[in-house]
């Protein structure tokens, strides 16, 4: 009886250090996972807030500037607002259907408004509300009609989003002259990043889209084909 009380004792014991074994180890285990979380957490932070040279950040930012100056007349009806929103059309987006044109003479003002953003945008001049400016007149004309739509329209009205958000009047801008804080200051890595991983999505998905019998029995081009820019090709 001993010997099998001596047994069960130590078959017990056994026992409870295996449990308390494994509950140190998970334990540990969990105490690990949540130090490699909240490290890789702020490893990331750290990263993305890694002072950079604004220049190019700078020059993205007065490019897109003037290329937005040179698209209200060209591809959101600028130069022919008298047509396009004198008798406008019918065309929703689904969900935006309540969207309704202002008048022509409010329209044109508001092509006003956004030709002045644009100008700001590209001169870096009172740079949050040239964007703000801009961007949300954008948003407003582009989905009124859906006739006009194109793949680079909605990129435009993001880009300026994510400008809205970023230091790009960091270099080469009117508010870095006025105001020495802004003036060829560094700026975080972040605001370099979301343009990089926007456009890698748009050209990744855009490339993918491309795999389609449209694209590849030329269907696509039918229409395309025959724009302008495409002449040198010919």
């Amino acid at each position: 009886m001993k010997e099998g009380n001596g047994k069960a004792f130590s078959n017990g014991s056994k026992e409870e250090e295996e449990v308390s074994h494994k509950g140190i180890m998970t334990y540990r285990s969990f105490k690990f996972k949540t130090f490699l979380e909240r490290a890789s957490y702020e490893k990331l932070v750290k990263y993305m807030y890694q002072p950079k040279d604004p220049s190019s950040l700078g020059v993205i930012r007065f490019l897109f500037g003037l290329l937005m100056l040179v698209d209200l007349p060209e591809e959101r009806g600028g130069s022919d607002i008298d047509l396009r929103w004198g008798e406008p059309r019918d065309c929703h987006f689904p969900l935006f259907s309540f969207l309704q044109p202002l008048k022509f003479p409010h329209m044109a003002l508001l092509y006003g408004v956004m030709w002045l953003g644009a100008c700001g945008i590209m001169l870096g001049y009172k740079f949050r509300m040239s964007t703000f400016l801009f961007g949300l007149p954008y948003w407003y004309i582009l989905l009124l009609d859906k006739s006009f739509w194109n793949n680079h329209s909605y990129l435009f009205g993001i880009v300026t989003m994510l400008l809205m958000g970023s230091s790009a009047n960091h270099y080469f801008s009117v508010d870095g002259i006025f105001d020495e804080t802004k003036r060829n200051r560094h700026v975080p890595y972040w605001n370099y990043f979301i343009l990089k991983f926007q456009f890698f999505m748009l050209y990744f998905l855009a490339g993918l889209k491309k795999t389609d019998l449209e694209w590849l029995e030329g269907y696509s081009m039918t229409n395309l084909g025959s724009h302008w820019v495409f002449l040198p090709f010919k």
